[in-house]
């Protein structure tokens, strides 16, 4: 899916947005009141250039003082696999970002992000992630990473992944799995998105819950018993 035809789908009060080197970046209109756009787009493999930017894009907003609630588009193809970022420290470019984002919640920015092709590993994790509620379209890709990448890094045989991947979510792509690790709130149908965010753009955010999603739905059954009881000890 296009971005054009994504964000005006779900802002169909307005949208005014520009990109560069895959970022986009504007404002639109929903149920009357302002919303900050900041996400990516067409597969872009996210690099340095994009994290600053995008932390550039955070400050802005949260400098204006007015408490808008961010949107963010997801169509990310994972990290930038190049020298040159990897040699300027692309992971702390990421942990700024990531920071910007924390910051902008602590400010009172609500944070959703919507997966609407594909979100694909550190990518993902540097922003898509961070937020307070996490959608995605039922068609979309999602990945930590795909078996064959994690058998050649864990030296497991892919047929045992896969193996694996039938009765455990952790060994699994794919959003079903991780709507059923807590990692995906809601997987929405594009004309169910604008619906939702008007109420879920507006709700009081005061912790992360996705571990006690990830033990509800059975995708994660040790997660928030280990958390009780180390908080409880």
């Amino acid at each position: 899916m296009k971005t054009d035809d994504f964000l005006n789908s779900v802002f169909v009060e307005g949208c005014d947005y520009k990109t560069t080197d895959g970022v986009v970046f504007g404002q639109a209109i929903l149920d009357g009141k302002p919303v900050k756009i900041l996400g990516v787009e067409n597969d872009t493999f996210l690099g340095v250039k994009q994290a600053l930017l995008m932390a550039e894009k955070i400050i802005e907003i949260i400098e204006e003082g007015e408490q808008t609630p961010i949107f963010m588009p997801v169509d990310v193809a994972g990290q930038k696999l190049a020298m040159q970022d990897e040699w300027l420290s692309m992971n702390q470019y990421f942990a700024h970002l990531l920071e910007t984002l924390e910051v902008a919640r602590n400010s009172g920015h609500s944070l959703i992000s919507t997966v609407y092709n594909q979100a694909i590993g550190g990518g993902f994790i540097a922003f898509g992630l961070m937020c307070d509620q996490i959608y995605a379209l039922p068609e979309a890709k999602v990945a930590v990473m795909w078996l064959e990448g994690m058998a050649k890094v864990t030296k497991i045989p892919q047929s045992r992944l896969e193996e694996l991947s039938k009765t455990s979510a952790v060994f699994a792509p794919g959003i079903e799995n991780f709507k059923n690790l807590g990692g995906i709130h809601k997987v929405l149908e594009i004309e169910e998105v604008a619906e939702n965010l008007k109420k879920d753009l507006y709700l009081d955010y005061e912790a992360d819950e996705r571990a006690k999603l990830g033990f509800e739905r059975g995708g994660r059954k040790w997660a928030l018993p280990v958390m009780e009881q180390i908080l409880n000890s």
